[in-house]
Order: C-alpha cells, then structure tokens, then sequence
C-alpha cells in the first residue's frame, strides 16, 4: 500500500492500479513479495502513456466499464463520466477484472485463492467480496484472448463459494489433488436431533468426517480455543469424526500424512 501510494500523486486522471497491485490493495490474497511492497506496481492507463519509472510496469487499455466510484472501502456512490473506483484513495481496477488480468502473473494456485476470496465472505472489504461465479465467468469471457486468461480459466473451476480463508483452499486443493472426493465447505451441520454444531471447514457428511485448519489465532485467543473444544466434543458426541491441521500439514511430508489420515477415516 504504501508504495502505491508514494507514485499516486504524480498519476494522471486515467491511470489506476490494476493487476496483482489491484488485488493486493483490496486486501484479497496474494503473495507476500506482492503484499510487501516485492514487486513492481502495475498501472494501466486509458488509451495514454503510463508512468515510465523503475518499479512501475504500465499496461493500456482502450476504454473500461462505467462502474461505481469508491469513496471509501465499502461505501460506494456513482459519479457519471468516471469510470473509477478509490481504494482508500488509491484509483484501482474493479476485484474481478484484476482478478483475469492476472493470470500471467500468478499461480494456479494464486488465482483459486484470490477468486475463493472474491465469491466468499471473509475479506475486509465489502465491494471485493460475495461476487458472483456468473461475474467471473463473464469476465472470463470478455477477456478472451489475454494473456494467461486459460489459467484463469483453469483456476475459475477450482473457485468455490463458501471458503473463509486462504488455508482453507490450500486444505481442499491438496485433498483433491490426492484425488479424494470433493468436500463441502463451510456446511451448517447438526446432531440428529436437529441441534446446531457448527460449520466445520469441510466435511463428508456420508461418512461424518469434518477436516478443520487451525490457525494460530485458534490458540492465542482464549475465548475461541475454549469454544473450538467445545464444539469438537459435541461433533464427537453426535458421531463425528474431525481430522485437526495446522500450516505444517499443508507441505511435503506432513501433507502425505493428512491426506492419508483422511482417506482413512473417508474408509
């Protein structure tokens, strides 16, 4: 943010940020030499020149979509004849437009997490959230042609509504990838006798198997440690089983052992 904000001031009418700069001013995953100032900003320009400086890749575009102008995350307001949205300030591309200009830039595996983050409800800011797939998938549409766009398109079959944080996709890609079945995610779950238990992360509801990420932030906060004991043992008191993990178990051989762990209990 803070290098984006440094080249503002000498930015023209018709500049904004677009790319992973736009996604990452959104507050939508990305990774960190994006997040941390890493790597070079991206600016696209209407039909002009870009800025030409060290650290600024500059992209031109002929027109772009009237959309709503950004006074302040979350709060929106049209203005006719500026085809703009502000980001604390900051002129960007619209979420999902940054979303497939990035497929060249970006792994598989990038672009499933920021589009989970674009149709789910967990980011910060209301305007890059609960979009829909039919968004997406017209953008998609509209950028045939670009570069990396089959990437995108690629990612665009793994995004799934309903996942509250990016480990949560790393956790449901890696157990695909070992081809276990796909789960649901994020699914309001009860006992047999109609009492609420909880969402667990995924779950198999044939089987009773719940797979749950721990972040750190489960063990920091004591309130939330407390009540994640709880409802385990009330999911283990209604049949269920839950598989725990935490990041480790996300890479290398740690993550052969949960996939494995898994399938056992999917067995």
């Amino acid at each position: 943010m803070q290098t984006a904000r440094s080249l503002h001031p000498v930015m023209l009418d018709d500049w904004r940020f677009s790319h992973v700069t736009a996604l990452g001013l959104w507050g939508l995953p990305v990774p960190w030499r994006v997040r941390d100032g890493m790597e070079p900003l991206h600016v696209t320009s209407i039909g002009g020149r870009g800025p030409r400086r060290p650290g600024v890749v500059t992209h031109r575009v002929r027109s772009v979509p009237d959309v709503a102008v950004m006074t302040d995350v979350g709060a929106a307001r049209p203005e006719p004849g500026r085809p703009q949205l502000l980001v604390e300030g900051l002129p960007v591309d619209d979420p999902v437009t940054a979303w497939v200009e990035s497929g060249s830039l970006l792994t598989l595996d990038d672009l499933v997490r920021a589009g989970d983050a674009i149709v789910g409800s967990w980011s910060e800011c209301g305007t890059a959230r609960e979009r829909s797939l039919d968004e997406l998938e017209r953008a998609i549409r509209s950028a045939r042609g670009r570069r990396g766009v089959s990437r995108v398109r690629e990612a665009f079959a793994l995004v799934r509504p309903g996942v509250e944080s990016p480990k949560e996709t790393e956790l449901r890609l890696l157990l695909l990838r070992a081809g276990l079945p796909e789960p649901e995610i994020n699914a309001r779950t009860y006992d047999d006798n109609g009492r609420y238990l909880g969402k667990p992360d995924l779950r198999y509801l044939w089987c009773k198997v719940a797979v749950e990420y721990e972040g750190d932030e489960h063990r920091r906060d004591p309130s939330r440690f407390r009540t994640d004991i709880l409802r385990r043992e009330r999911f283990a008191d209604a049949g269920w089983r839950t598989v725990r993990c935490t990041d480790d178990d996300l890479h290398g051989r740690r993550a052969d052992e949960l996939v494995a762990r898994v399938r056992r209990r999917l067995a």
